[in-house]
């Protein structure tokens, strides 16, 4: 019987037992035949090999390849005992040609039983595990080739490398494998349904009652908010919206206290005439905040409180020294401006953080705005600009850590290094091998405003094998993409052009178009070793939001690695500031895209952001005759059930110039109604 275990390891699996310099050494010393080896192996299951360097590995049956044994004098997992089981693998792949190895299928971890378990663990230590998972976890569960296990609480990620073998798991803690979050893992995949691919469960005691008097306390401040509106609102109003962010933090309502504290620095803006406020904003973070107690007071048990509410986990931290990787750097519009997001992956917590910063334009309109590439290069941290941070490795002496993930650094020590782009060695579940893993995980998360407020949340860095079927869409006016991953599963690449980032695009259009047509552009020149020295880079890496919508699975690039002759380049494509060179015109100057249902819901957010800030006692009959209209346009493009919630609205700001004895609290209520539907369609938009 041939070594199953030692068969279903991938490159990515050894390199996670030992690390990847380590794989990548033995896989060239095999390739290039700089050592050849004599494999051997007894029906038992022992495997040994006699190599051409003298040295001699041996993997007893039954023991896992961690334990194997090699004459060479390191310490640990050594590249010897890497390069026998690649070495095994390949003389497996020989015997049978006709017969290529199938792929490892999903299985479920659930699946094994605690007589196993128990034979890893000392009785008392595993009668704790036990007791420990019925105090509550909570934990985000995929079931695939390669299943895992994030747990929230205790922020790290188990994953199950070899079918029905707990000795071949992989934990991001500092325990011996297998850990204790193992047993763990295993009981919460027999909870998840057996037809789920995957979910997200809490075990443990039931959620605290809801603090009912405190969710009527902060729904009678929106509602009474507005009445006046932003452009109305008192000193009284911030006390009392920073007296309410303290109950909500006090009774373990984390992510509804970093909402109020958003409104209160939106608030904060419009008082100081800062150009970065955006009613939109506000109208938004209101809608957020209303599904949020919603989901608190009628819990249906549907989703964790956990995550509505938020964990001890999700709290400001004090950080000391640490490495931070650069995976690329976005930016947004705004309405008054644009917002820059740096994405970093913590290299020894595997924690996502992002550095934030916005930047206001120039109200002059005689001015030019400056492209996202010019504001690419204001500082980030110590001097760094956001482009050298996307594409560079932070080192950080010092810093905080927010609720949300933004990384704000201290006034210790911090630089910012290249990178070799290595980003095999990125953390999981950050890093993607597979769509169909992605796919599965995301098809568990809740909408935006039900999950965690972390600012990286979606962020993914997938590996991908190439592209296909780039173009540019003149009706959408994106660049467009199929990428392919290892097991030939595909996903979108989508790309919006703007005026303020048509250098990226053109770019980011050029580079994938050579990856895609290998044919385009120079002649071939061959090398001694008859490889074609002027081939395309081929494109290794993309990160950037991920998300599901109505055409399957799809990417918003940040950042894109590709690797030429041994070297690899990335391209921004949100912030390059060098346009392409093969795009033969393709780009012209953007006209508007056409999307009626994204529009729509752009100028439903818009009217509420300023229905908010005029506040409903200085609502006029053009106000009222705009509801009116925006009701007419959602019947026009397929929002029936919502435009007819807008009816009551309208026809309730109508009757203000009708009435002298008008009551505001009924047009209050039905807008913070239409705020919540609102914010909802921008979930299910990925607006």
């Amino acid at each position: 019987m041939p070594r199953t275990d030692l068969l279903a390891l991938s490159l990515d699996d050894l390199a996670a037992l030992t690390n990847r310099g380590t794989v990548k050494r033995a896989q060239r010393e095999i390739d290039t035949n700089e050592c050849s080896g004599d494999i051997a192996e007894t029906p038992e299951g022992d495997v040994t090999a006699k190599w051409s360097d003298g040295v001699e590995c041996r993997i007893a049956a039954g023991a896992v390849l961690s334990d194997g044994r090699c004459s060479c004098a390191a310490v640990g997992l050594c590249r010897h005992l890497i390069r026998t089981v690649l070495a095994y693998q390949r003389q497996a792949a020989r015997r049978t040609p006709d017969q290529p190895a199938a792929p490892v299928e999903s299985w479920d971890p659930g699946a094994i039983a605690d007589e196993e378990l128990a034979k890893h663990y000392r009785p008392a230590a595993f009668t704790k595990m036990r007791e420990q998972f019925q105090q509550g976890v909570l934990v985000e569960l995929v079931r695939g080739s390669k299943p895992s296990a994030r747990f929230h609480l205790q922020a790290c990620l188990v994953r199950f490398l070899v079918p029905g073998d707990i000795r071949y798991t992989h934990c991001d803690c500092a325990e011996p494998t297998p850990c204790s979050h193992v047993p763990a893992a295993v009981w919460a995949f027999r909870r998840l349904e057996p037809e789920r691919t995957a979910g997200i469960l809490a075990t443990g005691e039931k959620a605290p009652a809801a603090p009912v008097a405190l969710l009527d306390e902060i729904e009678s401040a929106m509602l009474d908010f507005t009445e006046l509106g932003v452009s109305g609102a008192s000193s009284a109003w911030s006390s009392r919206l920073a007296r309410l962010e303290e109950a909500c933090r006090s009774a373990d309502l984390i992510w509804p206290a970093a909402v109020l504290a958003e409104v209160g620095e939106e608030q904060k803006r419009y008082a100081e005439h800062d150009a970065l406020f955006a009613p939109e904003r506000m109208a938004d973070l209101i809608g957020e905040l209303l599904i949020r107690l919603d989901a608190i007071r009628r819990d249906t048990g549907e989703l964790p409180q956990l995550l509505i509410r938020g964990t001890s986990a999700d709290r400001p931290v004090n950080l000391g020294s640490a490495r931070f990787i650069g995976l690329g750097c976005g930016a947004r519009l705004r309405k008054r401006g644009v917002e820059l997001t740096a994405y970093l992956q913590d290299s020894d917590s595997g924690s996502m953080v992002a550095v934030c910063k916005a930047f206001a334009d120039d109200p002059d309109p005689a001015r030019p705005v400056r492209s996202f590439g010019e504001l690419a290069q204001a500082a980030a941290a110590k001097g760094s600009s956001f482009a050298m941070l996307g594409a560079g490795q932070l080192l950080l002496r010092g810093g905080k850590r927010t609720a949300s993930c933004q990384l704000i650094p201290g006034r210790s020590d911090a630089s910012v290094q290249p990178q070799a782009f290595a980003w095999e060695t990125l953390r999981p579940p950050v890093l993607v091998e597979e769509f169909a893993e992605l796919d599965a995980r995301l098809s568990t998360l809740p909408p935006s405003s039900l999950r965690p407020r972390r600012v990286a949340e979606d962020f993914h860095v997938c590996a991908v094998t190439g592209a296909e079927g780039v173009h540019f869409d003149a009706v959408t006016q994106t660049v467009q993409a199929v990428l392919v991953d290892g097991r030939g599963q595909r996903m979108r690449l989508v790309h919006p052009y703007t005026s303020r980032g048509q250098a990226g695009a053109e770019a980011l259009l050029a580079r994938l178009g050579d990856t895609a047509a290998p044919e385009r552009g120079r002649p071939a020149r061959r090398t001694d070793c008859g490889r074609d020295a002027r081939a395309p880079a081929e494109l290794r890496f993309v990160s950037g939001p991920a998300g599901r919508d109505a055409g399957g699975l799809s990417i918003e690039p940040v950042c894109l690695v590709w690797e030429d002759g041994g070297k690899r380049i990335a391209v921004q494509p949100w912030i390059e500031q060098r346009p392409g060179s093969a795009t033969n015109g393709q780009l012209s100057a953007p006209a508007h895209a056409v999307d009626p249902l994204r529009d729509y819901l752009v100028n439903l957010q818009a009217a509420l952001g300023e229905l908010l800030v005029l506040g409903l006692q200085r609502a006029d009959p053009l106000v009222a005759r705009r509801w009116r209209e925006l009701r007419q346009q959602g019947e026009s493009v397929g929002f029936a059930r919502l435009a007819e919630r807008l009816a009551p609205l309208a026809d309730a700001l109508d009757q203000k110039s009708h009435t002298l004895q008008w009551d505001w609290r009924t047009a209050a209520r039905l807008l913070l109604h239409v705020g919540v539907l609102a914010r909802m369609a921008q979930d299910v938009a990925r607006i």
